[in-house]
């Protein structure tokens, strides 16, 4: 039997008593627009059939490497709507171990930020924050948006992967990058781990430690080789595992815009160390709070972030969600509809058609302007009027998930664009 009368059992035979059929069931909620839950295209989709083409031959051969890359604001620094993602499709090929990709150390150096439930940092040694939101964070900025410093020689950190009950997430090699200047501390293994191979990219901005087997677990020590070191910059890392599967990246940063990144003069350098298949952005939600908001500006500040990351994915698919419904909050704690999602819209739609991408319009999925206030109802939302609750961000990553599966099921249905592509 073929993959693909395979995978349309696999449809056919989802309980009927939920509201969408897919990869992942999803109960039904009065407030959702289900017919809406697709990936829109409003030109060329060939890039994404690219896409697709690697992950059929991941499932059909057990080959290859997928690496996605889904950048956001706080909707995506707690990892809950992405990490629903990065399960999804854990569970969708049967990865029982998978790597976590890019992670970030947001506690170390700042005294208020949320770290994502799956990896933790302990840390010695006093670390000074900085986040691209602020003027005064100025020089070299990570892909995070985030930075941290040290100048205690004899600071340590230790990276710990915390698993579920489906995914085991480990690593075999690690990408360290900082700021390799030559005022920089070395960074190190701390005893007792040790590596099989030792690499240093300069160019890259990154050490690679590489290891003998999968480990949920390292140390890190900053070493003082010279009499001119005296600091250490931590930009983030990025932990793979030497196996077929999906890394799927959250780069999240709470309170980004589009300007935020484009602060980021490190994105070229470190987006290329990871090589991704397909970009995510929901990057706007912070935009549309902006009062002199002006929609050219913003799609003008995208296609200045566009033009990076073409340089070093050209042929990589690439998706925009549009915000979820928010609301302004004004005087007396009253809160106001906030019309300028519709304008967010409205640019992803203008750039989906000028650069060949495709659109997820979670604004109009969730129930439009005003829907919000039916999210919070039903404990799916915050009482903020910006942020989910953790269960909303599950069913969003659900929704997003089933609608990448169906755009997947129509690249199996059609030969002729496969053939296009091919």
């Amino acid at each position: 039997m073929t993959y693909l009368l395979l995978l349309f059992c696999y449809f056919a035979t989802q309980s009927a008593a939920y509201a969408q059929e897919g990869a992942v069931d999803i109960k039904p909620y009065p407030f959702v627009n289900y017919s809406l839950n697709q990936v829109e295209f409003y030109k060329d989709s060939m890039d994404f059939y690219g896409f697709y083409r690697k992950l059929d031959a991941l499932i059909t051969t057990g080959k290859g490497k997928i690496n996605i890359v889904h950048f956001g604001g706080s909707h995506i620094q707690a990892d809950i709507w992405s990490g629903r993602m990065r399960e999804n499709f854990n569970q969708f090929i049967n990865q029982k171990q998978a790597a976590r990709g890019w992670v970030y150390p947001f506690k170390m150096g700042f005294s208020k930020n949320n770290n994502p439930y799956n990896y933790t940092f302990t840390y010695t040694g006093k670390w000074d924050g900085c986040k691209a939101l602020s003027s005064s964070c100025t020089g070299n900025i990570g892909m995070n948006a985030y930075k941290t410093s040290t100048t205690d020689s004899n600071s340590k950190f230790v990276i710990t992967m915390l698993n579920n009950n489906k995914t085991e997430y480990a690593f075999d090699r690690v990408k360290v990058f900082y700021e390799p200047s030559q005022n920089s501390y070395e960074i190190a293994l701390d005893s007792p781990y040790t590596a099989k191979q030792v690499i240093d990219n300069k160019a890259g901005g990154y050490r690679e430690f590489v290891f003998e087997q999968a480990m949920v677990q390292v140390g890190f020590r900053c070493v003082k080789t010279d009499s001119l070191q005296n600091t250490f910059t931590l930009f983030g890392l990025y932990c793979d595992l030497d196996a077929p599967g999906i890394n799927y990246n959250a780069i999240g940063a709470n309170g980004a815009s589009v300007p935020t990144y484009l602060k980021v003069n490190l994105m070229e350098q470190q987006l290329a160390a990871i090589k991704p298949d397909l970009i995510i952005f929901s990057v706007g939600i912070n935009d549309a709070f902006d009062p002199h908001f002006c929609q050219s500006c913003y799609e003008n500040n995208y296609r200045s972030w566009l033009a990076t990351v073409k340089k070093v994915a050209p042929n990589a698919a690439i998706l925009f969600t549009t915000n979820t419904d928010s609301y302004k909050r004004g005087r007396k704690g009253k809160y106001y509809q906030n019309p300028t999602g519709l304008e967010v819209k409205s640019a992803m739609r203008n750039l989906s058609y000028d650069y060949n991408t495709g659109v997820w319009d979670l604004f109009s999925i969730m129930g439009g302007l005003g829907s919000i206030e039916f999210w919070i109802r039903n404990q799916m939302a915050a009482k903020d009027h910006v942020h989910l609750s953790s269960t909303g961000y599950k069913l969003v990553g659900d929704l997003m998930f089933n609608a990448f599966i169906h755009k997947y099921e129509d690249y199996l249905k059609h030969p002729i664009a496969k053939l296009k592509h091919d």
